[in-house]
């Protein structure tokens, strides 16, 4: 990439001297901001952070940094989504706080409010029409903030399942409906003209089976496909060129995954840039301008981050180049640009910087420094993360991450730390609290994204159903192994630990292989397939065909054979096993069916539990009590041999 040339860098300045080690909060404790908004016109920035325990969003003056408006709600609930409808007015969804562990519950609220401070109140669902749920569309989701009028947005919202094109009053929560989708529970994609034009969604009959409608020339709704899931996606992504094509990421042919323009008059479909590799698209790149960006690039990760541009005339070409050639060894990512294109924010990250914001100006071609979102990380005191990759003993190729302490490489203690999931999910190179603080207190931490993983297309996924505590398992033993050959890992001090599918993973771990780990860590595990039964998962239909499908769950023998709970007689090594009671993901039946199948066995365990955490720990004090317990586990099973370690 081009040189940067005559970019102006404004930061603040930061103290010298010695700095106090970090500790188990540093590393736990949530961070200050995670994600900053320009309003249209560059005024005024949107923060959302979690400096409070939860996530709250504020909107301050970009010049005096005053603080205007706040967006902070009671009890259990905290900020979700949040973005501007106008210069003035910000809007904001209201999420349920749940464990780390598990996505945002959504609750269905939205609130909006001025920067002056006024005119906040619940807009969605409508005050007006309390008692009348059953009357009004359910959703609510802002497609277009109709620049112009700053009373008005373009909302999607759902009547008797069907998506609908709403024209909304963001301060009187009127609306009025402007058109239907054609797939029952499914999304709509808009144009420049702000009209409708496909329609995707679940096939009723067969939740494993997408259906894509587009508008045909009498523009009436018209079937373009059908797919299975696990045979890959066409996923629409914009609507350009004067309303007149479609861009779409596809991958249901095999080897020719990539981006396609479909005309909406002739329904051709056209290869614009074919993906090498089976790294997943990560995001998309936009051109640098307010009005109608259009998707000029993509952001994947083999191993190390990558964006790649197609359009290299482009002026988000030029800006990412000079901002790479600033930032070496960073991720850069722009955010929005205000109206008049001047303004942006960009992100800049790696593995060992949590992100840095910026504001950058492109008429004069400067940054200036707005704020981190961990500030109390001292980053240089971290070691890097390896991307890796070994052969697995079926010859599969298996990536993975190597996070080492700073300065150390070789005959190290060694946590092998897995991913939940299992399907889905997968292990990035970016900065993982976890990963960091059992290296910053001395130990090789290794990450596997073994088969089923997410991340490398959908044959890497879905073909590896059904092979939890098999194959998927053969692949962290391989990976501990090749580790230990590696000369990175000692042999003798080794621990197997995760969250989720992780603990299982962890549990499971000891039970196949109980001379490879000395000890192992599960965190809001699952342990018994059929406890399923009790899981939020299995209330819904399409979670029912999942466990089903993946989890063997209605095949009793697979389900006895594969779970870690039948096996415990098996476990040489000692055990740390951690739980929530108001886990609904796991629910607590998993902790209880294990623990007692371990006092049967008389095979003694340390537990830490705590009364109404959920999928993971979300009270600040209880996260911290917990990772300072599970480090104190590592170093008692494994203290003979750690030379460093900074967190009592």
């Amino acid at each position: 990439m081009k040189k940067f040339k005559c970019i102006i860098l404004i930061l603040l300045a930061i103290p010298f001297g010695l700095q106090a080690k970090m500790t188990v909060e540093d590393f736990f404790k949530y961070p200050q901001a995670d994600s900053l908004k320009l309003s249209p016109d560059g005024k005024f920035l949107a923060v959302r952070g979690e400096a409070s325990g939860k996530k709250e969003v504020y909107i301050l003056d970009r010049k005096t940094k005053k603080i205007k408006q706040r967006f902070f709600f009671p009890k259990d609930y905290e900020a979700g989504q949040f973005y501007w409808v106008s210069n003035k007015r910000l809007v904001v969804s209201r999420n349920k706080k749940v464990g780390p562990l598990d996505l945002p519950a959504r609750t269905g609220y939205y609130f909006a409010g001025d920067v002056d401070g006024s005119k906040k109140y619940q807009i969605w669902p409508p005050r007006n029409k309390a008692g009348a749920s059953s009357s009004i569309p359910k959703g609510f989701r802002v497609v277009d903030t109709l620049d112009g009028d700053d009373e008005k947005v373009l909302a999607v919202m759902y009547e008797r399942g069907y998506p609908g094109l709403y024209e909304f009053d963001v301060y009187s929560s009127r609306y009025k409906k402007l058109e239907t989708g054609a797939v029952k529970g499914g999304s709509l994609l808009i144009g420049e003209n702000n009209k409708a034009y496909v329609s995707i969604g679940v096939d009723d009959d067969d939740q494993n089976l997408i259906l894509l409608y587009l508008k045909n020339k009498e523009g009436e709704w018209e079937k373009f496909a059908e797919f299975k899931r696990e045979d890959g996606m066409i996923s629409p992504l914009q609507v350009y060129d004067n309303d007149s094509k479609l861009l779409v990421f596809s991958n249901v042919d095999e080897g020719k995954s990539g981006l396609y323009s479909i005309d909406l008059k002739t329904k051709e479909k056209k290869l614009q840039y074919l993906l090498e590799g089976d790294a997943d698209i990560e995001d998309y790149v936009y051109e640098f301008k307010y009005d109608d960006p259009k998707i000029i690039g993509v952001e994947r990760q083999p191993n190390y981050p990558e964006v790649t541009i197609f359009d290299k005339s482009s002026k988000a070409f030029k800006i990412q180049s000079m901002l790479e050639s600033a930032f070496p060894d960073k991720v850069v990512d722009i955010g929005q640009p205000t109206r008049d294109n001047r303004f942006a924010i960009v992100k800049v990250s790696n593995d060992q910087d949590p992100g840095s914001f910026y504001l950058y100006d492109s008429e004069k071609n400067k940054l200036s420094f707005e704020m981190k979102s961990l500030p109390w990380i001292e980053t240089e005191e971290l070691g890097l993360r390896h991307p890796v990759s070994f052969k697995a003993r079926d010859g599969l190729e298996i990536r993975g991450y190597l996070t080492l302490p700073k300065g150390k490489e070789k005959n190290l203690p060694m946590v092998v730390l897995v991913h939940g999931g299992p399907y889905g999910p997968y292990d990035r190179w970016y900065y993982d609290p976890e990963a960091h603080y059992y290296a910053y207190n001395g130990y090789a931490v290794l990450q596997v994204n073994y088969r089923g993983s997410g991340g490398r297309g959908r044959s890497f996924q879905f073909d590896h159903y059904k092979k939890m505590g098999r194959e998927m398992q053969d692949d962290l033993t391989d990976a501990t192994l090749w580790a230990v050959e590696q000369g990175f890992a000692d042999k003798n001090r080794i621990c197997i630990a995760g969250a989720s599918y992780g603990a299982y993973a962890a549990l499971m771990g000891v039970v196949k292989e109980p001379d490879l780990y000395q000890c192992a860590i599960g965190y809001a595990g699952a342990y018994d397939i059929k406890v399923f039964k009790y899981s939020d998962i299995y209330e819904r239909e399409s979670g029912r065909e999942f466990l089903n499908d993946a989890w063997g769950y209605d095949n009793e023998e697979f389900a006895y054979e594969r779970s870690p709970v039948n096996f415990v007689d098996k476990i040489k090594a000692d055990l740390l096993i951690v739980h929530g009671t108001g886990d609904r993901r796991t629910p607590i039946e998993h902790y209880e069916v294990l623990t007692e199948k371990l006092e049967e066995a008389n095979i003694p365990y340390d537990s830490l539990v705590k009364p109404n955490e959920g999928h993971g720990f979300a009270d600040e004090d209880n996260r911290v009590e917990a990772y300072t317990k599970m480090l104190q586990f590592l170093n008692r099973n494994l203290k003979s041999r750690v030379t460093s370690s900074r967190v009592n």
